[in-house]
């Protein structure tokens, strides 16, 4: 804002405007309409200098002139208001029905421009006035900023800048905001991040809105202040979003109530989310590389061949993994995984209860990549150790993620990273189910774990719209429901499964229900039930082999599995 925007059209009467000013004196001409205006201040005080700062309107009242005291009063305040930057002084006429002779010619003498300030005008309107205008100008300047961020860094950089241009935009407009993920993890912006309980309060109240149709930005407040919450969407457009999309979505969490903002300021916040989302997608080209390892390795772990031509694959991620988490900057542990990586297996669906499965498979994939980079779940550094991909089923999502041994993912920290926002987002009947694998060591072994996190998330409790288990919720639930069933019934269901295989050990002298025994005691892994057994895997897999034929049931499916334990716990 400049000086000439606080000038009434009519130097000799009233302005029209009760926020425009008459002018008295313009000492430098017309070149001192042309001083910017940056803020105001309001001062009585006969010596005003240290509330004074460079670009102010300096509005007084003028109570402490004294007609009596000469000139030399008026004198020295005009003196300190010009030695502290002042761009001009607004002079009341309410005092003395117009502005002192003494004071305007100390304001000639010194240079300084003059206005005065008719009884019909009060101060708090100038001040007013003269805020909306530096608003309105800020906002303007930002906006472009915006634009040429924007048409600069669509095309070269994406991926960089977007936290730096957010820090700016924030700055000069005096607030204070939040980038968040859909549970809640703080991705930029103000400093210190969000309490997470706050954080995922806001995710939720996020989701909750976009999923009833509200129109944003979502007003809301949590730990009595006001935030208003504005959209970062994933992928398409508005038309071509895919079902489920909107739980994948970021947001912006302002501290401020967007009721009192005019429709300029929204509309820069709502080209700052759209800038966000084109960040975004700059950030997604690694996750795109990591999903296209997901996929080979879930083609190799459905293969025949995994054990045998695994090995070169697992060591290729294990040495990405490696190299990217030492890109952060942290030396080896410190905050990433310590010992030896070992691989776990997440299998994740959104469910329809009492219908198939949740067609937006990409949505659930973005889903669970969101969770297992929560710090809660794989630690700062979990971007470079996970891979998440769809299955070949159109409804399963499938992750492969480097752990620590002494630190494996654990159903829990997905319950509480999931849980937390993200049911507020579901739909009536939907749930969101993870299986969560144990941690193991190669590629022999991985086939084991994702039908272990398979098996694990069909039991995942169904009344929860957020569950997860793992193979310790697999067996406690197989083992919960054996009391209920009455013993005759129990012994008759145990006797009529083992029976051909303690009437082939009695035969032959072999052991294949020791065998069956501890291959569920070993989850199914192929390498420890045979190094618990002594045996050579090929041995172990033939044993197997003559368990499934003898019984007509194959212990890759989970409802088999299920029954043998029962079964060997009955006996």
């Amino acid at each position: 804002m400049r000086l000439r925007d606080l000038l009434s059209s009519d130097e000799a009467h009233a302005p029209a405007d009760p926020c425009l000013l008459r002018l008295l004196r313009l000492p430098g001409g017309e070149r001192d309409l042309d001083r910017p205006v940056l803020g105001t201040v309001t001062i009585d005080l006969p010596d005003p200098g240290r509330f004074v700062s460079p670009g102010d309107l300096v509005l007084s009242g003028l109570a402490w002139h004294r007609k009596d005291e000469g000139t030399e009063r008026a004198d020295a305040f005009v003196r300190v208001l010009v030695e502290a930057g002042a761009v001009a002084l607004g002079a009341g006429e309410a005092q003395f029905g117009h502005v002192p002779d003494d004071l305007v010619e100390a304001c000639a003498r010194y240079g300084l421009p003059l206005l005065a300030v008719g009884v019909e005008v009060p101060f708090a309107s100038v001040t007013e006035y003269v805020a909306r205008g530096r608003t309105g100008e800020r906002i303007g300047g930002l906006a472009a900023l915006v634009d040429r961020h924007r048409r600069f860094g669509t095309g070269r950089q994406a991926g960089a800048g977007a936290e730096a241009l957010l820090e700016l935009l924030l700055a000069e407009l005096d607030l204070h905001a939040h980038i968040l993920s859909p549970t809640g993890r703080q991705i930029a912006g103000a400093r210190p991040p969000l309490p997470e309980k706050t954080a995922s309060a806001l995710a939720g109240r996020f989701l909750a809105a976009e999923r009833a149709g509200e129109r944003a930005p979502h007003r809301t407040v949590a730990r009595g202040t006001a935030f208003s919450l504005f959209p970062v969407r994933s992928g398409a457009g508005e038309g071509d979003r895919a079902p489920g999309a909107a739980l994948t979505d970021w947001l912006i969490a302002v501290e401020a109530d967007t009721a009192d903002w005019n429709g300029e300021r929204v509309d820069l916040l709502g080209r700052l989310a759209r800038l966000v989302a084109v960040e975004r997608g700059g950030r997604d080209t690694d996750r795109t590389m990591r999903r296209r390892a997901a996929e080979r390795l879930l083609a190799l772990v459905g293969s025949a061949t995994a054990a045998e031509g695994g090995q070169a694959l697992f060591e290729e991620e294990e040495a990405a993994a490696a190299r990217l988490t030492a890109g952060t900057g942290r030396e080896p542990g410190d905050g990433g995984p310590r010992g030896p990586l070992r691989w776990q297996a997440v299998s994740a669906r959104l469910e329809v209860r009492d219908g198939p499965g949740f067609p937006g498979a990409a949505a659930v994939r973005d889903l669970l990549e969101e969770v297992l980079l929560h710090p809660r779940c794989l630690g700062p550094d979990a971007g470079p150790r996970m891979a998440v991909t769809a299955a070949g089923d159109g409804a399963e999502v499938v992750a492969f993620v480097l752990v620590g041994a002494d630190a494996p993912l654990t159903p829990e920290a997905v319950v509480r990273v999931a849980g937390g926002s993200l049911p507020r987002g579901l739909r009536a009947g939907e749930r969101l189910a993870f299986g969560v694998s144990d941690a193991v060591g190669g590629p022999a072994e991985l086939r084991h774990a994702l039908a272990q996190a398979r098996n694990a998330r069909q039991v995942a409790a169904p009344s929860e719209p957020v569950a997860a288990c793992g193979p310790d919720d697999l067996a406690a639930h197989v083992m919960a429901l054996l009391p209920l069933i009455p013993a005759e019934v129990r012994r008759e269901f145990s006797r009529r499964l083992l029976a051909p295989l303690t009437d082939y050990d009695r035969r032959y002298r072999s052991d294949l229900v020791p065998t069956l025994r501890s291959f569920l005691e070993h989850d199914g892994s192929w390498a420890r039930c045979g190094e618990a057994l002594h045996l050579h895997v090929n041995s172990l897999r033939y044993r197997i082999s003559r368990i499934e034929a003898l019984t007509g049931r194959n212990l890759s499916r989970l409802e088999d599995k299920m029954d043998f334990a029962a079964a060997l716990r009955m006996d």
